[in-house]
């Protein structure tokens, strides 16, 4: 941003750069139907020729190049830089087309930009471009307030909302913006090197990035379009933007409206989706549904009409069905409550999640179709949250039921599904080790949950009274045993895995046992789950046991994918013919299976 800013600047300043208009040039512009009432405050470059400017009317201070060669309009359509039937007041052009521009005012169009039957493209005064802007997110009383700028990142919102610094810190930082803010403040919206705005109604106070594509937009306002070659953002189709930073890779289209908000790199909003006040982390899709006040963290789906509001979910991953309705944020008084979603947590079709509600600690849990959630705070990941049973004695009607780490031992197709997706939509963008199963937060939760699933009285049913973090929901006795079973063999998987990469690491290690490799275990999270998982005497059962565990795993992936397809067989004639296998994922759960067996087979011949 600053350094454009600095190049709006530079050009302003060039005074040997540009030249008055000679008579002859003069009769030349107004023969081809160009009017102005002081051509004398119109400046050209040296080689200026008025030979591609038609039918147009100049006023105040203008700036021309000597316009040279062809650009492609929409459509593929080649056609010769210039001005033409267009209304230009206060503005620098180089080398880009100008085509039925209705008001173009305080606007510096680069090189190879086109700007092609436009309403009005205007700038007004001095334009902070969004820089130190003040956002409040999740509960909608303010009670959570970030400062942002074009191109922030996950982390630094992040950072402001959960990891509050020292007062002289923050003030530190509110005053860096605040400087950069005024460095790069001109009175010029700016139309980037190769953009294209094209038939659009109204652009206003805004920065069009480099590469850009504005076609068929409703109105831009008080925004600022990151673009560049490799990363194009991309606006069309009825889209209405206003006081927004959008980044590099955007899509929005197709009647979308954005307020207020940030779109974080390859975002993608469309189908009359609703964004409002909220920061949208890289490579989310929204489609159809309404999003407000809220952070949504990098990779989560919204495919169909549902409903998110005052939520904080940094790290996301996650997704909302049909008609999933989480925005009960107020109880009749005041919009003052928020939820905090899991990672990887799934919203189910038609579900109603009251406020205020916490999930962070339960990541890839499952709420049920038609489910309806009460406030509450969860701590069991991989849960599956289903209906209860009024009839069940001693527990009230209102409470659902809970299966801790069902998610994990039944559903393992989806998971991995989800991974491979995450691992194609945000490859350059979000590392593969935040969306990773196994990711330092989510063992240090199924550690606590499991710890937690130690009683010392057996019941048939427990409740939140009896086990701490089971929120409005009981769990019955052979649900907790089974759980306890998933989440020992989550943590042995984990734990076997870092005790084969010391070996991997370090050669000399396979003539010692696992108890003393696993002396080389650092962290005291670590160093707790060794004292709890078992481990085999020798390497080589450890690496069997592995090996075991591997398998089990991708037996259970392929077995979600069979029983999907048996399914479908039974119930469609020709399903095989409509429903093709998604063989890149199968290619790619294939093949990190036999890595991990290449990687086994390998520790086994150091052995």
């Amino acid at each position: 941003m600053l350094s454009l800013a600095e190049g709006i600047r530079a050009a302003k300043a060039s005074g040997n750069k540009f030249r008055p208009l000679t008579a002859d040039e003069i009769a030349a512009l107004e023969k081809n139907g160009n009017r102005c009432e002081d051509w004398s405050r119109v400046l050209v470059e040296s080689a200026f020729a008025p030979n591609r400017i038609y039918n147009s009317v100049f006023s105040g201070d203008v700036r021309l190049p000597a316009f040279y060669g062809t650009l492609l309009l929409p459509g593929d359509v080649s056609f010769p830089t210039g001005i033409y039937d267009s209304l230009v007041h206060n503005s620098i052009i180089e080398n880009a087309l100008v085509n039925k521009v209705a008001m173009l005012s305080n606007v510096l169009v680069r090189s190879s930009a086109v700007v092609n039957n436009v309403g009005s493209l205007v700038s007004s005064g001095k334009i902070g471009y969004m820089i130190g802007s003040t956002m409040n997110v999740g509960n909608e009383m303010g009670g959570r307030s970030i400062l942002v700028f074009p191109d922030i990142t996950a982390d630094l919102v992040d950072l402001q909302l959960f990891h509050k610094a020292e007062p002289d810190v923050e003030a530190a930082f509110a005053e860096q913006l605040k400087q950069f803010r005024e460095d790069s403040a001109v009175p010029f919206g700016v139309v980037g090197k190769g953009a294209v705005v094209s038939n659009t109604n109204i652009v206003r106070n805004s920065w069009i990035g480099a590469h850009a594509r504005i076609e068929g937009a409703s109105k831009i306002r008080n925004s600022v379009i990151l673009s560049s070659l490799e990363e194009s953002t991309h606006i069309y189709d009825s889209v209405i933007l206003e006081n927004s930073n959008v980044q590099a890779g955007v899509k929005v289209h197709t009647g979308a409206e954005v307020q207020g908000s940030v779109l974080m790199s390859r975002v993608k909003i469309a189908s009359k989706a609703i964004v409002k006040s909220s920061v949208i982390a890289p490579c989310c899709h929204i489609e159809e549904g309404e999003v407000n006040s809220s952070y949504m963290g990098p990779l989560t789906q919204m495919h169909h009409h549902s409903l998110l509001i005052a939520a904080l979910w940094p790290e996301g991953c996650g997704n909302l069905g049909y008609g999933a309705n989480v925005g009960s944020n107020h109880t009749g008084r005041m919009p003052d409550q928020e939820v905090m979603p899991g990672q990887g947590m799934f919203f189910g079709l038609g579900v109603n999640v009251k406020f205020p509600a916490n999930y962070r600690e339960s990541p890839f849990t499952i709420i049920a179709s038609g489910v309806t959630t009460l406030p509450q705070r969860l701590k069991f990941p991989f849960s599956l949250i289903r209906p209860g049973d009024p009839q069940l004695m001693g527990v009230p009607a209102r409470l659902n039921e809970i299966v801790p780490g069902w998610n994990y031992a039944r559903n393992a197709y989806a998971l991995d599904r989800n991974v491979f997706k995450y691992s194609v939509r945000g490859k350059g963008v979000v590392p593969s080790a935040f969306y990773s199963l196994y990711n330092p937060e989510t063992v240090r939760q199924v550690f606590d949950a499991y710890n937690r699933l130690q009683v010392s009285e057996i019941r048939d049913v427990y409740t939140k009274e009896h086990i701490d973090g089971l929120g409005e929901n009981f769990m019955r006795e052979r649900v907790r045993q089974e759980a306890l079973r998933i989440y020992g063999e989550y943590l042995e998987r984990y734990l076997l895995d870092m005790v084969i990469g010391f070996v991997e690491n370090d050669a000399l290690l396979a003539t010692q046992p696992p108890k003393e490799i696993r002396r080389l275990i650092t962290g005291d999270l670590n160093k707790e789950i060794a004292r709890v998982v078992p481990m085999a005497d020798t390497l080589d059962e450890l690496v069997k046991r592995y090996r075991l565990l591997s398998k089990s795993w991708f037996e259970s992936v392929s077995h979600g994918l069979d029983r999907d397809n048996e399914r479908g067989r039974e119930i469609f004639d020709d399903y095989d013919d409509a429903h093709p296998v998604d063989k890149n994922f199968v290619e790619w759960e294939k093949a990190r299976f036999e890595e991990s067996v290449k990687r086994l087979n390998n520790v086994l011949k150091n052995i």
